[in-house]
């Protein structure tokens, strides 16, 4: 059952996309992916469905443009780069490429 809404009425479930996007090892990214199916089912033993219908998608960086791979970069940086990774450039090495 769903949170009521301030007027007491049930909200609704909705279509929601949640994207993540990170510079990571191809190992680092798989255990991200157990982890995060692991919260969205918790009980991979269960019958039938899902109790909350979800899908996950992933797709390695060096398929995207060199436009959205640096778009990607752009939004890592706003939210938690580190300036002191690398003080001239901001880059941190190879695992920032956007090429």
């Amino acid at each position: 059952m769903s949170d009521p809404t301030p007027d007491n009425t049930p909200e609704q479930p909705r279509l929601w996309q949640v994207k993540i996007a990170m510079v990571a090892t191809a190992a680092e990214h798989e255990e991200l992916m157990d982890r995060l199916t692991d919260v969205l089912c918790p009980d991979p033993e269960h019958e039938g469905p899902c109790p909350i219908p979800w899908a996950m998608h992933s797709v390695n960086g060096d398929s995207l443009s060199r436009g959205k791979r640096k778009a990607l970069l752009a939004e890592i940086r706003e939210t938690n780069w580190n300036p002191e990774d690398d003080q001239d450039t901001g880059e941190t090495g190879a695992r920032w490429r956007t090429t």
